[in-house]
């Protein structure tokens, strides 16, 4: 027998299903809007789950002018992503602002109260260590007033809620002729007591420019070093190997072409740390009593080669990893914070490296530390 359903039959039952379908996304829509939050199965994690950005710590010098913290321009706002240039006129422009600026030691300076609302950033100034923090919740910029220079009477600083260092007019002398790439400002501060002695050791030379650059600002501070050679360098920079020597630096073997010794065989190991020792007498006339492993990979039988070609292993206890180009700053920061009587500190033939070689000189002879050869040391 043929079932037949009725119109009105038919309608109800499409109705019917029609508003339960209806109750359910309303229950579903109404839980979320009540807050309701989905059940994290173990070991998942949520899409675009936020992590904290943490960035290194800039320190600077500032000095003090009219009771008010000055700041280098450029190193400051550049530490937190703002834009620094000259406008035909010759104004100083940070993030669109024209701002009134100070010239002193060929570097731009303004006041740090001035600077920060530009930034975006917030500042506190602490009276005792006389230093201005400035920071944007990811970055913190300390600017240190040197010891003998009066400070600003009075508590913490307040920012402005507008920039107030944003004029139309520019004061200074002759603001046009500022450097864009002018060196951070270093004042001297007085001494402390002899700490002891420390070693920068110089890899991967010689460079046909910046090794020479690197010799010419260790002469200007009267400090020693030493390089580690490849022999491949020294034999086609010999003009600059002997400036080295010439100088009164020590040399070292860095290997003949930078190989990771432990993944050859021992005879092209010794190969390797020979043909070097070859070509750096050659190029230099000194064979060289030091061997650094390249990337310091080594065992107890590169040890030995070495050894028998008239080298000792050295390696380092103190690197920045200039070699990652983190910044003049944290190069220095890296070495000043953890430097100790004795300290081996390996750095590289860098451009880095030897725009913050100045500074890092000062800072270290400052902290009662003379900077010596690997032969004083060892």
């Amino acid at each position: 027998m043929k079932l037949r359903w009725s119109k009105s039959r038919h309608a109800t039952v499409i109705t019917v299903i029609t508003l339960m379908v209806l109750a359910s996304v309303g229950m579903s829509a109404g839980a979320v809007g009540q807050g309701a939050t989905p059940t994290m199965i173990a070991g998942t994690e949520l899409p675009g789950e936020l992590a904290t950005v943490r960035y290194d710590d800039i320190f600077l010098r500032g000095f003090i002018l009219d009771d008010t913290m000055m700041v280098p321009i450029r190193p400051v706002a550049e530490a937190f992503k703002a834009t620094v240039h000259w406008d035909p006129e010759g104004h100083t422009v940070v993030n669109g602002y024209i701002v009134d600026i100070v010239i002193r030691w060929d570097q731009a300076w303004m006041p740090a109260k001035d600077l920060v609302p530009i930034l975006g950033c917030w500042y506190t100034w602490d009276q005792e260590t006389r230093t201005v923090t400035i920071s944007n919740g990811f970055r913190n910029v300390y600017v240190q007033a040197p010891l003998g220079i009066p400070y600003p009477a009075g508590k913490t600083n307040v920012t402005s809620e507008a920039p107030t260092g944003a004029s139309n007019t520019v004061s200074g002398d002759n603001p046009a002729s500022l450097r864009e790439d002018g060196p951070d400002l270093w004042i001297p501060v007085e001494r402390r007591e002899p700490k002891g002695k420390v070693a920068l050791t110089f890899d991967d030379g010689p460079d046909p420019v910046i090794t020479g650059k690197i010799v010419d600002t260790l002469a200007e501070y009267r400090v020693k070093a030493t390089f580690f050679f490849e022999g491949w360098r020294a034999v086609s920079y010999a003009d600059v190997a002997k400036k080295v020597v010439k100088a009164g630096h020590d040399i070292g073997n860095h290997g003949y072409s930078h190989k990771d010794l432990k993944e050859l065989d021992l005879e092209e190991a010794r190969q390797e740390i020979r043909k070097a020792q070859n070509a750096i007498k050659s190029s230099t006339g000194i064979l060289p009593k030091w061997f650094r492993p390249p990337y310091g990979s080594y065992n107890d039988d590169i040890r030995a080669i070495a050894k028998e070609e008239g080298a000792s292993i050295v390696l380092w206890n103190l690197t920045p990893d200039d070699w990652k180009n983190p910044g003049e700053a944290i190069i220095r920061k890296r070495v000043t914070s953890s430097v100790k009587d004795g300290s081996i500190v390996l750095l590289h033939v860098r451009e880095q490296t030897w725009s913050a070689l100045p500074r890092l000189i000062q800072e270290l002879t400052d902290m009662g530390y003379e900077l010596v050869g690997l032969s004083e040391i060892m």
